[in-house]
């Protein structure tokens, strides 16, 4: 059977962006679950704090994985495709750069202050590329705190629904904008909605899921990297479609990696 080819979008800055830099060197690990030809584009706006360059490090404070990571990116570094995603062509390249693809991975814009806002901006043109290349699978990153994503009510969840509210207003409006965007579409699309993706929290190798509230109940952190290895499983074999997951430990799963 012939390799899947897979486009993975990246935000050169922020902790969504890493989540796709994983997911490019996921899929050149020898994994045959994640096995897969890779097409990989960083996205960004470049008059903004965000730069020109492709974004090659990886904020995670495992010193092995992140120097791992960050040397398989750099030995790629000539085959990925960098767009500035606030220009009239970004659409029109971003087109050029999927084509053939059978998925796309789609992990844009940020959750931090003091951020560029561009989840949505960059959703439209990925959606409206995807539409005209006839590319049907969507893979997109979101955020727990954005819809129902059927997280029990803790002092945490608490704490981040107020600072989608204060704080960070700016990129909950930008994240209910990409699923506006994504959920409108005629794309089989899942949302990703990732509990809160820290740099210290190491891998354990996979994840759990909610669909809904009967499903249990999530640990507040996530590695970036088992959010990634989630999001390519979705793409490479689908078994969600046409609506939203969060994803994160559950409170029963061993401490223990696996």
């Amino acid at each position: 059977m012939q390799a899947k080819t897979v486009a993975i979008l990246y935000a050169t800055k922020g902790g969504m962006g890493d989540v796709g830099k994983f997911a490019i060197t996921l899929a050149g690990l020898d994994k045959p679950s994640l096995s897969c030809n890779i097409k990989a584009i960083a996205l960004s706006i470049e008059d903004s704090t965000e730069g020109t360059d492709k974004g090659l490090e990886v904020d995670v404070e495992d010193l092995e994985l992140k120097k791992k990571t960050e040397k398989i990116l750099g030995t790629m570094e000539e085959n990925i495709v960098k767009i500035d995603v606030s220009k009239d062509s970004a659409e029109a390249e971003i087109g050029d750069a999927i084509d053939g693809s059978d998925a796309v991975i789609s992990c844009l814009g940020n959750r931090q202050p003091n951020m560029e806002r561009w989840c949505s901006l960059g959703t439209e043109k990925v959606v409206g590329a995807m539409q005209t290349k006839k590319i049907e699978r969507l893979v997109s990153l979101s955020s727990m705190g954005i819809g129902e994503d059927f997280l029990k009510t803790t002092p945490l969840t608490i704490l981040w629904s107020v600072l989608l509210r204060s704080l960070l207003r700016s990129a909950r409006k930008d994240l209910y904008g990409l699923e506006q965007r994504v959920s409108e579409s005629d794309l089989d699309y899942v949302l990703v909605r990732p509990v809160g993706l820290t740099p210290s929290e190491p891998p354990q190798g996979s994840c759990d899921q909610l669909l809904s509230r009967e499903d249990g109940t999530l640990q507040f952190m996530l590695s970036k990297s088992d959010a990634a290895t989630f999001m390519l499983q979705e793409a490479l074999a689908p078994t969600i479609h046409n609506r939203a997951v969060t994803i994160g430990y559950s409170t029963s799963r061993s401490t223990t990696s696996e």
